[in-house]
Parts: C-alpha cells; structure tokens; sequence
C-alpha cells in the first residue's frame, strides 16, 4: 500500500514539474527561418518570447494564438479597443509603441523584444530596428488568404503552430457550414456601406465583398474595382436597388441617418427595413482579423434567419472567443 502510495505521489509530482516547466513556453523549439509578407527572410535562434505588436490586428492574432503573456510592447490607444479589457487587460499596462503611420523606434529597442510584429506599411521602421539587431516581422493581413498567411506566421514565430493550424481550421469548418447552409436559398443584393460615409461601398476585391459572398448575398458593388472603400452617387445606389443595407462597425452614421434621407427612399432596404449594424463591442467584424469569421456568420444570420438563427450565431460567437480568446462574452455584445 505504501509503495502504491508513493508512486501515485512520485507520478503526481513529475506531472507539476512538466507542467511548471512548459506553462507558458512554446510548443516548438529550435531555430525558426520564415519569410514574411513583404518578401524579407527572418531566422530567430529560438521561438520569441517576447512581443512587441505595433498594429491591432496583429495584437488580436497574438491574443487569439494564446500568446497574450508574451507581449511587452502594444500600438497607441490600446484603451479604446474593448477586445483587449475582456481577454487581455494587461495589454492596457503596456507601453504604446506607436501607430500604423509612426513607430517609436528607440522606445521599441530599449524594449529588446525577441520579436517586432509591424504592418508593412512602417517597413522603414522595420529596416532601422533590424539594422540595430532586432527580428521585425511585416505583415499585410488585407484579405481572409493573408490573414491566414499571417497567423501561420505569427504561430510558427512564436512555437505554437498547432494553435494558427487549430484558428485556420475553423474558419475552413465555419466556411464550408455557411456554402452548405445558403447553397440553395435566393441572394439578396446587399449594400455595404464605408465607415465615413454610405456614399462609399465594397468594391469585388475588398474583405467586406467576401463575407457579403460567404453570406449568401450578392454584393451590390461587385462590379467596382480597387481594394478599399469607393465612392458612388445616389443614381448608382438606386440602380443597384439593394435588399439589405449593412453598416459596418466602425460607420460615423446611423440606419436613422439612412432610413432619413429621403434619396434612398426608393430603395427596397430603406421600403423593408433592411437596413442592419453590425455589432460594435468586440471587435471590427467586417475587417480581415481573427475573428472576422464571425462577421459572415453574422451577416447570415441576419439575410437568411430561417436557416441561421440569431442565437444559433450567439452560441457559437460565444464558443469562439471561449476557444480562442479564453473569455465568454454576453450575448448582448455579440448581437448589439
């Protein structure tokens, strides 16, 4: 019975040991050589351990790869982003490394992090921190393909590729659920609206036209060309008769200020009340981040609710940030 005793006890105590010892520490080890989005080869002697993230989508990826412990450096107004208060409140305590347009450079240096995450834009940044010794990685996550590429980036950077190959793995589930759900049902016209203005819309080769797409929708701008939001006239928006008018998260106007003009009366969006917001609390869902996903599984939800129900879309919004971010939110901040 004693020696039984003291087998138990030995076995229990060689689990808290690797456990000690691997808590926090990167799945993989070794040397990492990659090629970042720009095209630059990176080699780091080991998986980083320490962070510095100087754009907000790729401070999500750090929170939604488990990977929040690491970091030591964040981009300006980290407080105005409700995610990071949720899953990740000591990204709050963080200094501000600065924005997409200006990076501080010295303040990033004196931080000697194992690994700079920059969006390609501060690429001359980039080169002055890597000529001072530093392993700067540009990223360039602007649709669903390259936000995966970034991912699997990121994961292999930091040792924990399983958990990049685990997100991607279910945004290919997820992708196939919604094809399946809507590959029978009508496709309504859907008008995205910008952020600044709804005289401006999704061209074909914008995120936003392929989560209208993954919808089960047709975008009303598919037609234009170009990558970010683009301008048209009223004659153009009432040519393209929308049944659904989406706003998106990060819009500067109402469905009032829609359903108040009187130039989009005609329109069947503004004649049925069509006219939704996309949910604001967490996250920009209409942008190529880790949980953009759960924008197409929203906007399904709301163009075809008698095959995708609002609170199916909640239980599994929920799942998500459970999986992937370690939090459960309310349900009012996924659908409102």
């Amino acid at each position: 019975m004693k020696k039984r005793i003291s087998l138990i006890l030995l076995t229990m105590a060689l689990l808290l040991t690797s456990t000690a010892c691997t808590a926090g520490q990167p799945a993989e080890t070794g040397p990492v050589s990659l090629t970042d989005q720009t095209g630059r080869s990176i080699t780091l002697e080991k998986p980083a351990e320490t962070i510095v993230s100087c754009y907000y989508v790729s401070s999500y990826a750090v929170m939604a790869l488990g990977l929040s412990d690491r970091m030591i450096g964040i981009e300006n107004k980290a407080d105005k982003r409700p995610i990071y208060s949720l899953s990740a409140p000591e990204f709050l305590e963080l200094p501000a490394v600065g924005t997409m347009k200006e990076s501080n450079v010295e303040l990033i240096a004196s931080l000697a992090p194992e690994l700079v995450i920059m969006p390609e834009k501060l690429s001359e940044s980039a080169q002055t921190l890597t000529d001072l010794g530093l392993h700067v990685l540009l990223v360039n996550p602007e649709n669903h393909e390259d936000l995966c590429e970034m991912l699997s980036l990121i994961g292999q950077a930091c040792g924990v590729s399983d958990k990049a190959e685990e997100l991607i793995s279910y945004y290919d589930e997820k992708m196939e659920d919604l094809e399946s759900l809507t590959a029978d049902a009508s496709e309504p016209v859907v008008y995205m609206g910008g952020n600044s203005s709804y005289l401006t819309t999704a061209p074909a080769d914008m995120y936003q036209s392929s989560l209208i797409n993954l919808a089960g929708g047709q975008n009303a701008g598919a037609a234009l060309e170009g990558e970010y939001w683009t301008e048209v006239s009223y004659e153009t928006i009432l040519s393209y008769n929308p049944d659904v008018f989406v706003i998106p998260s990060g819009a500067e106007y109402t469905a009032e200020d829609i359903r108040n003009d009187e130039q989009l009366s005609g329109i069947s969006a503004v004649q049925n009340n069509a006219i939704y917001t996309m949910p604001s609390q967490l996250e920009e869902w209409d942008s190529p981040i880790p949980s953009g996903i759960l924008g197409a599984m929203w906007l399904t939800s709301m163009l075809h609710p008698d095959l995708y129900s609002t609170d199916t879309f909640a239980e599994e919004a929920a799942e998500f940030y459970e999986t992937f971010y370690g939090f459960t939110p309310d349900k009012a901040l996924l659908l409102g």
